[in-house]
């Protein structure tokens, strides 16, 4: 939750449910710190319409725990500390504390457990999914149920190099690279975030995109792409390259080859169909809660 992308792509999740395309399996913090968690699950409570009718329609947080813990990211404490006029916090949240999170690995299992047909987005330290991938049975139950990990690259080291080497040698699905070019190319346009967002005075995400830097300005769309693309692989907006693999230098920099024996494939956007891309990333993020209809449907 260090970037506008990653404020952006909860929005989609949440947006891609409301249309019926996905549903949200789990959401897992990794690499920040308790109000990262809050941020996600005030995210989710925005989105929720309507009274929860039990707690397995409450979308579980969950908060990788180390000692000590990262420090939040700016984006998210605007959101957690705004009040409305009576003082009370602005938006509702379930989680004030470490302890109301989930725990990271079980959690990420649990979330494709009951579900048939899931996808993975990493966009944060591979710790907490390489565990739960050694955890007893969840190799088998993966190889299963997830038909594939969406790996998000900034172009910026990644975190937790071994963790992140491990995940690939051993994930047993397929794997797609949403790299750099990817997220540059599908910039989200900060004039939107007035307009398309105006039908309340008060959203999270709008919220969080503003207090990255002054306004307007363009975001890099890479968490954004690799959520839309996790939930829609047979999307016209992108190209999938020849199978190849993906290095991990010890610097936590990534390197896609294709050829070679590889099952990795990296994304490109289709230049015809940007503008349509950008557009509906904009129509997804802003769109409307609606009631929840959690049956029929696969988990992103």
């Amino acid at each position: 939750m260090s970037r506008p992308d990653a404020a952006l792509a909860l929005a989609a999740i949440h947006g891609l449910e409301g249309r019926r395309l996905s549903r949200a399996g789990a959401i897992c913090v990794a690499g920040a710190g308790l109000n990262a968690a809050i941020f996600c699950d005030i995210v989710g409570r925005f989105y929720t319409v309507g009274p929860v009718p039990n707690a397995n329609d409450v979308l579980p947080i969950g908060l990788a725990l180390t000692t000590p813990m990262p420090p939040d990211p700016a984006i998210v404490k605007p959101v957690v500390d705004r009040r409305n006029e009576k003082g009370e916090p602005a938006y509702p949240r379930r989680i004030s504390k470490a302890s109301d999170t989930s725990q990271a690995e079980a959690m990420l299992r649990n979330g494709v457990t009951f579900t048939t047909d899931t996808a993975f987005v990493l966009s944060a330290p591979a710790t907490s999914l390489a565990k739960c991938l050694g955890l007893l049975g969840v190799r088998e139950l993966f190889q299963k149920r997830v038909k594939r990990l969406v790996l998000v690259d900034t172009g910026e080291p990644h975190q937790d190099v071994p963790a992140l080497r491990t995940l690939l040698a051993e994930w047993p699905t397929p794997v797609f690279v949403c790299g750099k070019d990817v997220g540059d190319a599908l910039s989200f346009p900060g004039e939107s975030i007035g307009r398309a967002f105006a039908w309340t005075s008060a959203h999270p995400v709008a919220d969080a995109y503003r207090a990255f830097k002054t306004m307007p300005y363009d975001a890099p769309s890479y968490d954004l792409a690799a959520v839309y693309f996790a939930s829609r692989p047979d999307s016209e907006f992108f190209r999938l390259s020849e199978p190849g693999s993906v290095m991990v230098g010890d610097g936590g920099r990534l390197t896609f080859a294709a050829g070679g024996k590889g099952t990795v494939r990296s994304l490109s956007v289709d230049p015809a169909k940007r503008a349509q891309a950008v557009q509906t990333f904009v129509e997804l993020t802003s769109a409307q809660p609606v009631a929840p209809n959690r049956r029929g449907r696969d988990a992103v």
